[in-house]
């Protein structure tokens, strides 16, 4: 995840404010968020946070619900590939996040001889070279691009140029599947929409709605990444004040989300100078299955 060096620490959020050089006021909204994971800056980094973010959570937790449904995910993923007849490296990636996942539910089943945080040590290793993730960044890049064509009522509205001789197919092969391209906001929301994950991106500074999406309003992972000059991290919520073990805990999505399932932000992300606010909302009316 984080190269081939030995992988990164946590930090305090207190070193991002200094290395930021944040004023006070300037970083309250940081104040919900008691530490980061830096994420190396290959041009993977939005990838690589989230999914480890994500995994980081389903680790911890007993059950293998989240694995089930990821599985059920990548079969519906597929079906859709299928359905496009993409000549593409969907077959090999996912499967590779299959194992990846198979990986897990069975460090679980191990029981009291893999704890959690031994669990979290093993996912640590797994991301820390480039080769064994390298099909999980291209299956995740190829699930943004399947998820955009399969709802091109919702999508095309929303890129730029789109003409004749220029489709949402080309652009996806230009723009989303190739390595190390940058991700803007409409790939971000079509990745948490395909694998229905919750997904905030703060700004360093603030002054930008971080809901990305706020997921289907039942208890999952919630992803919370940090969003600076083009570079994504991740940053851990402050643990309530009754559970002062893992700031995983705080993560978790709370069953009763305000109403606000189905929505993404209201405004646009910085890093996306070209897309719309409004994919989530206009996805809602379109092809769920």
């Amino acid at each position: 995840m984080f190269g081939t060096c030995e992988p990164p620490e946590t930090h305090p959020i207190t070193e991002v404010r200094r290395h930021h050089r944040l004023d006070s006021d300037e970083a309250n909204h940081l104040d919900a968020y008691s530490e980061s994971r830096s994420v190396i800056g290959d041009g993977e980094c939005f990838y690589r946070s989230f999914i480890f973010s994500y995994l980081e959570q389903v680790i911890d937790r007993q059950d293998t619900n989240e694995e089930n449904r990821l599985l059920h995910v990548v079969e519906r993923m597929s079906m859709r590939h299928g359905d496009l007849q993409w000549n593409s490296e969907f077959c090999r990636s996912s499967k590779a996040f299959r194992n990846l996942i198979k990986k897990i539910m069975r460090w679980k089943r191990h029981g009291r001889e893999s704890s959690s945080s031994r669990r979290k040590e093993k996912l640590l290793e797994f991301f820390s070279e480039y080769d064994t993730t390298l099909d999980i960044i291209i299956f995740l890049r190829l699930v943004v691009a399947i998820q955009m064509c399969s709802h091109r009522e919702v999508y095309e509205p929303l890129i730029p140029g789109l003409r004749g001789n220029y489709n949402l197919e080309d652009w996806c092969f230009w723009r989303v599947a190739p390595a190390c391209r940058s991700t803007d906001h409409v790939m971000m929301v079509a990745l948490a929409r395909a694998l229905e994950v919750p997904l905030r991106v703060e700004r360093v500074r603030g002054g930008y709605d971080p809901d990305i999406y706020t997921g289907p309003g039942v208890p999952r992972p919630r992803v919370t990444l940090l969003y600076s000059a083009n570079h994504y991290e991740i940053i851990y919520p402050r643990a309530p004040s009754a559970e002062s073990s893992s700031h995983q805990a705080s993560q978790r999505e709370h069953a009763a989300d305000q109403g606000s399932s189905q929505q993404t932000t209201q405004r646009k992300h910085p890093a996306d100078q070209s897309s719309s606010h409004q994919a989530s909302q206009r996805e809602d009316h379109a092809d769920q299955s």
